[in-house]
């Protein structure tokens, strides 16, 4: 099947992240306990928001009471980025074009991965990545489609 932008279009909740390495060993992206979000908005924008619900805890009431040291730890095993995204048919990928990001080497660099529709799941692959050791892996992301609530009489 052909990927097309209106395919992607709504929002999507992580059912998983798995780190695919070069010696075919597999590892959950963000622990065991990872949770998010993937919304493709009709005007072509793309807001991510994915990471491990096992990150430290805060009880401040604002991000600017929290210390430095928090902070980093609660960034670790998180992303989040938004920007506009293209389609490629005929490749099947998406591209999303970063302008804001946690992680700012993103920022200003297309990120495309290879996507797959079926029926209310999203595929998506990434790029290669390296991690700090020099191992070389590539993500699966298995999303599905978030469907409208039912609405609960009062």
């Amino acid at each position: 099947m052909t990927l097309s932008a209106s395919d992607l279009v709504g929002a999507w909740r992580l059912v998983s992240a798995t780190e695919v390495f070069a010696d075919g060993v597999r590892m959950p992206e963000f622990g065991t306990h990872a949770s998010g979000y993937l919304s493709y908005s009709p005007d072509g924008i793309v807001s991510a928001t994915l990471g491990s619900t096992d990150r430290i805890r805060t009880n401040d009431p604002d991000p600017q009471s929290v210390s430095t040291a928090n902070l980093a730890l609660m960034a670790g095993g998180f992303l989040a980025y938004a920007g506009p995204y293209t389609v490629d048919s005929a490749s099947d990928t998406v591209t999303h074009h970063v302008d804001i990001a946690l992680f700012t080497g993103w920022e200003g660099k297309p990120q495309t991965r290879h996507a797959r529709v079926e029926g209310n799941d999203l595929f998506i692959t990434g790029s290669p990545r390296t991690t700090i050791d020099g191992l070389t892996f590539h993500s699966e992301l298995h999303w599905t489609r978030v469907t409208a609530r039912a609405t609960q009489a009062s």
